[in-house]
């Protein structure tokens, strides 16, 4: 396990060296994150998905997950507001920071790496109708309110245009039924190259400018997302009839860094753009210590 989880680590500061000797630019990461996006993912989603067991135990995963996020989301964005004082558009993206997991960038690979691709299905079903469904209702929504002082919930719509979440809907609508051996051959080919290319493009990606501005809310933020937001999913799948697998896979997939997209949308809709890249940065990093210490406290809990 560990083995894996330092290739990976080398994998990502591969993309930090390859940044630094101006080898890509961050540009070039945007690039090949939006390759692994919209062809690799979708693939490993439906390899995943397409020959496994669908239990119904699957279900259970994604109203917990949404509601605990949209709940971190709404929480912290108080929080910020009442208690650190930030703006409206720096507590959007704190709230972002602080709920919004990387549940597939990083949920992925970690989940494979610590507990074996049979961990992939739950993964998969926390990410796309979990913490994506809370993206791109409740995040989108609060970001349009600070825009436009009004709600509106109808951006869940967005989801069904995603790659990812296509090949999650036909890899349900398919499940068992037999491929072209070439077509095979095609999904695992790209399947496989996930992970390597999400720990470079993560390394190429990761910025440490105007930290220093954002101490206080960025180890604030940090805690939400790294340990009680973990902790509060740990707490409430031991009052569920989960199987153990399903239970770890759900604390870690709350353990996640920040989601890269919260950039996206910070940019998109005008919020604070410099802390959401800090948040990002700060959670990825602390989390390559933190999603292997997270599993060794839930295999002894």
């Amino acid at each position: 396990m560990y083995q894996v989880l330092v290739v990976m680590f080398l994998l990502v500061l591969l993309g930090v060296g390859l940044r630094f000797f101006g080898v890509f630019n961050k540009e070039f990461a945007t690039s090949l994150t939006r390759f692994v996006f919209l062809v690799t993912f979708p693939c490993l989603i439906f390899r995943s998905l397409h020959g496994s067991n669908l239990t119904p135990e699957l279900w259970v995963i994604p109203p917990i997950a949404y509601l605990l996020i949209s709940l971190c989301f709404v929480g912290s964005f108080y929080l910020s507001k009442r208690f650190l004082s930030l703006s409206p558009q720096t507590a959007i993206s704190f709230a972002m920071g602080g709920a919004l997991g990387n549940t597939a960038f990083i949920g992925y690979p970690f989940v494979m790496a610590l507990l074996g691709e049979k961990a992939l299905p739950p993964a998969i079903f926390f990410d796309q109708m979990g913490n994506f469904l809370s993206t791109y209702t409740v995040g989108v929504a609060f970001c349009l309110y600070i825009r436009s002082n009004k709600f509106s919930f109808f951006n869940w719509k967005e989801i069904l245009k995603l790659p990812p979440f296509i090949a999650f809907l036909i890899a349900l609508f398919t499940n068992q039924l037999p491929l072209p051996s070439f077509l095979e051959e095609i999904i695992n080919l790209l399947a496989d190259a996930t992970v390597p290319l999400t720990m470079v493009a993560i390394g190429i990606s990761l910025s440490a400018s105007h930290l220093s501005a954002y101490l206080k809310p960025l180890l604030t933020a940090t805690v939400i997302k790294l340990l009680i937001l973990p902790l509060s999913f740990w707490l409430v799948v031991q009052l569920l009839p989960l199987a153990p697998l399903y239970q770890k896979v759900i604390v870690l997939q709350g353990a996640t860094p920040t989601l890269m997209t919260s950039y996206t949308l910070a940019s998109v809709y005008q919020m604070d753009t410099d802390f959401s890249s800090s948040v990002i940065f700060v959670t990825t990093l602390v989390s390559f210590l933190t999603l292997p210490l997270w599993n060794v406290i839930l295999t002894y809990l």
